[in-house]
């Protein structure tokens, strides 16, 4: 016979009787308790572990179900942003063509008027990018021009000195101002630069020498314009006339009724761009001789002609005023504010350049009143407007200025 703790351990053998009296002092009996006292807990712990294994499964399917469906997300995602790269480039594409086609038009209905005798004896001529200046770190805000330099200021601060008979280099940078370079004018070999730090910086153009440097305001300074005499700034309400030799101020025009934005000097009449308003002063004594009312907001940009004051406006329009009397036109196509202007007059006949927020250059017959191209290779507002020995300069927001001819 064998011990009945035989199953925990026990290996004890022998009679009946042996069994019986070796089962009283069996020490495997201590096991036998402890071990049987265990076995409901253990079974129960058997029972949750199989619970938890069952759980755990059960979560992996839904782990991996959920990565089937970003996978599959995933690739919706990337198709659809393809489909979208391909649509925007095709709408690029037909825009391009679009473009192209409007401008090959317009050339096309311009010489057949020209063929018909609609147009008379003005040359046709179709205005093409020549090449780009490139060095700035901001948008440019203002240009002029001497001989073969041309002068441009930006958001960086600083003025660049460019050749424009060559290679379209920058020959020197010239450093003064503080803020923003919103104006620069040009005058008996003077460069005259104004910025959004209320300064003024009078530079020799030969030496590229700073000669003088003040505070001519309380607000940024918008705007120049210079003669033999005097150089005018125009800020917030107010136009300030400085003496060219000293430097000093000799006259204030103010109780104006905005920002002034454009000023003009030509034949000893100073012309000046407000708020829904163009007036003109006779610089000799100062005294204001014609007020002209303008719609379409503040006057951001003016040319003045022989025969015509032409100004650029706030909402989108270029408006034509008579020097000679009260007739006026307005000139329609911008979809933008029209930032600056240019023009120049051959044969007889004035062609007029418009750069606007809208990122063009329209190209306008002043005698007709119609445009006749649009330039639209900026990616930026055009702020400036240069035109010197038959090209063409334009200074935009993308930090670039453009050449035409």
């Amino acid at each position: 016979a064998t011990c009945e703790n035989v199953n925990y351990g026990c290996d004890y053998k022998g009679t009946s009787g042996e069994v019986d009296r070796h089962e009283e002092d069996c020490k495997f009996r201590v096991v036998r308790g402890v071990i049987e006292s265990f076995r409901g807990t253990i079974e129960n712990l058997v029972v949750e572990v199989g619970k938890q294994n069952k759980q755990i499964k059960e979560l992996r399917n839904a782990v991996l179900v959920m990565e089937q469906e970003n996978v599959q997300r995933d690739r919706k995602l990337d198709l659809k942003l393809t489909l979208l790269d391909e649509s925007q480039s095709h709408c690029n594409t037909s825009l391009n063509e679009t473009r192209q086609m409007v401008n090959e038009i317009s050339t096309e209905m311009n010489n057949v008027q020209s063929q018909l005798g609609l147009v008379g004896n003005i040359e046709q001529h179709v205005f093409k990018c020549k090449g780009t200046f490139v060095g700035h770190d901001g948008p440019i805000w203002s240009m002029a021009s001497s001989g073969d330099l041309l002068f441009s200021g930006s958001s960086d601060h600083t003025i660049k000195i460019w050749d424009t008979l060559a290679n379209f280099t920058c020959l020197k940078t010239l450093q003064g101002h503080e803020g923003m370079v919103l104006a620069l004018c040009v005058h008996n070999g003077v460069l005259y630069s104004s910025a959004s730090d209320n300064k003024i910086c009078v530079w020799d153009i030969k030496s590229h020498r700073l000669l003088e440097s003040f505070s001519a305001h309380s607000n940024p300074v918008c705007t120049l314009a210079a003669n033999d005499s005097y150089f005018f700034s125009g800020s917030l309400r107010v136009i300030n006339v400085w003496d060219v030799a000293t430097f000093q101020a000799v006259h204030t025009i103010d109780n104006l009724n905005h920002w002034v934005r454009a000023l003009v000097i030509k034949k000893n009449k100073l012309y000046a761009g407000i708020y829904q308003a163009i007036k003109i002063w006779d610089v000799t004594t100062f005294e204001t001789e014609r007020i002209i009312d303008i719609k379409g907001g503040s006057v951001y940009s003016m040319v003045v002609t022989d025969s015509w004051i032409i100004c650029g406006t706030y909402e989108k329009g270029i408006q034509m005023h008579s020097l000679h009397n009260d007739q006026s036109h307005v000139l329609t196509g911008h979809t933008g504010t029209v930032y600056c202007l240019g023009f120049y007059t051959s044969a007889g006949h004035t062609r007029l350049f418009s750069g606007a927020n809208d990122r063009t250059i329209k190209v306008w017959n002043v005698d007709r009143k119609i445009p006749s191209q649009t330039l639209d290779r900026h990616q930026g507002s055009v702020c400036c407007l240069v035109v010197a020995k038959g090209k063409i300069f334009s200074g935009a927001m993308d930090s670039t200025i453009k050449v035409w001819q």
